[in-house]
């Protein structure tokens, strides 16, 4: 019965992240180092119906005038999944919510890289510091092992980006960093060289199907989030 409830609430907490990552999939990019700042309230209002109608792509909003599309229930499935699987490792309530909150900030990241190719330092920045304190949690990489994996993640991209010549953005640069910090070293070179494996097969699929040539710029970002998650899921309960 107690693993009842537990999946039974994953899958709520699947439902409302997937609810906030959609959401801030449409706030967030609009949020400039100029100044100017979306409208977080009427915003809020608006996508606020995801969570009533992300099952129903294509349908019409009467609040927003927009059409709801098929990115919204593939969020929220995807998040529903994460969640189920992270409830099927975690030892403690505690690492079960950090777990979380790791997996639906990856997820966020991910949609807008694909959707803006861009990974944003909004959000690079809070997950930093806040993935650091992270790490004085008793199953969390020690803080040692996680400046270490951040500044390896960090080093390793940067290293990678200045010879590849702009073939890796400074987003995800800093996002290997960020990477390094939620998993500690040595987590940081699985994940990182995971992300890097599954990018690789994309870029092949791509140019087989002649959906893409060796010049057209791939978001990265998604891959390095999936490495992150299978070793954050991998470390869980250990």
């Amino acid at each position: 019965m107690n693993q009842a409830w537990l999946y039974f609430g994953a899958v709520v907490i699947g439902w409302i992240g997937g609810g906030l990552v959609n959401w801030a999939a449409d706030v967030l990019p609009g949020w400039h180092p100029d100044g100017s700042r979306p409208d977080f309230g009427a915003l809020w209002r608006d996508r606020a119906h995801y969570w009533v109608l992300a099952w129903r792509p294509n349908t019409h909003c009467s609040r927003c005038r927009q059409t709801i599309g098929w990115r919204s229930p593939a969020v929220m499935a995807s998040a529903i999944v994460l969640a189920l699987l992270v409830a099927l490792r975690a030892r403690s309530g505690i690492e079960l919510v950090v777990v979380w909150f790791y997996a639906f900030f990856l997820l966020a990241v991910t949609v807008i890289d694909l959707e803006h190719r861009r990974v944003l330092n909004i959000m690079l920045a809070p997950m930093a510091v806040i993935a650091a304190v992270f790490s004085l949690l008793p199953f969390a990489p020690e803080p040692l092992a996680m400046a270490l994996g951040g500044v390896v993640g960090l080093g390793l991209f940067l290293v990678l980006g200045i010879i590849g010549r702009g073939a890796l953005g400074m987003g995800d640069i800093k996002l290997a960093g960020v990477i390094g910090i939620m998993v500690g070293y040595p987590g940081v070179l699985y994940a990182l060289i995971a992300g890097a494996l599954l990018g690789g097969v994309a870029a092949v699929v791509l140019l087989v199907t002649r959906k893409a040539t060796r010049k057209t710029a791939i978001a990265y970002a998604p891959y390095l989030s999936l490495g992150a998650i299978i070793i954050l899921w991998l470390q869980l309960g250990s």
